[in-house]
């Protein structure tokens, strides 16, 4: 376990970090392995969040897209709006992904919805869960295990994983198997990517947690001013 990715966000570096080429190393064998890739992005900050080159880690493998923090947003939000959004930037991104997913890894919307995806297309496949870092890789992991214990007892025991939860990027150092399906197949919680354009790259790590929202955002609508000629 490291704190941090070296060279960013103020940290000295040294033995201790893993830097944001070790990070991608480590994943690099997934292009030649029969995986499904979950890939997650923060709906709060979905373009600086949006892992680039995902290809690089999975191949050809297949990919669902799991959007993040969804309670995050106002509540007036229209959700569907959202997910059509969602699926025309992920055009644009030029990616080819199963399907869209909304989670809430807090109030456990669409989690289910994700886990009967998975169970249906993993096809003993391993599961391996990617994301940026600080996208709720490990929230979402956690939320997985308890909807799935109910009927898994698999699962059940695999809630004794405690995935590490820290606002500091590069929090977990490599790939860690999980034990979590019945059926057979592993669950991979793997590093948070450290991306250089985020902000969380140069805020020092006393001062990460205060950039992430802990509650709903509130929208605020400003009037227009209608300018006439003549």
């Amino acid at each position: 376990m490291v704190t941090a990715v070296g060279g960013h966000g103020g940290y000295p570096g040294g033995k201790q970090f893993v830097s944001a080429e070790e990070l991608r190393e480590k994943l690099s064998y997934l292009r030649h392995e029969k995986a499904l890739i979950v890939k997650l992005v923060d709906i709060v900050d979905f373009n600086g969040s949006f892992l680039a080159r995902i290809r690089d880690f999975a191949g050809a493998n297949p990919i669902v897209l799991v959007i993040t923090k969804v309670d995050l947003l106002p509540r007036d939000t229209d959700l569907n709006c959202i997910g059509d959004w969602v699926v025309e930037s992920v055009v644009r991104k030029k990616l080819n992904v199963l399907s869209v997913h909304l989670t809430s890894s807090k109030s456990l919307v669409g989690i289910t919805g994700v886990i009967s995806e998975i169970q249906q297309e993993k096809k003993a496949r391993d599961v391996y869960i990617l994301g940026s870092a600080n996208v709720g890789k490990s929230a979402f992991i956690s939320a997985m295990l308890k909807t799935m214990a109910y009927k898994d007892p698999v699962a059940a025991a695999a809630q004794k994983y405690k995935p590490i939860q820290s606002a500091v990027p590069g929090t977990t150092l490599g790939p860690i198997q999980i034990e979590a399906f019945l059926g057979g197949g592993k669950l991979y919680d793997t590093p948070g990517v450290h991306l250089h354009h985020r902000q969380a790259a140069v805020i020092h790590a006393d001062d990460l947690p205060s950039l992430a929202p802990q509650s709903r955002l509130k929208g605020r609508c400003f009037p227009t001013i209608m300018l006439c000629s003549g």
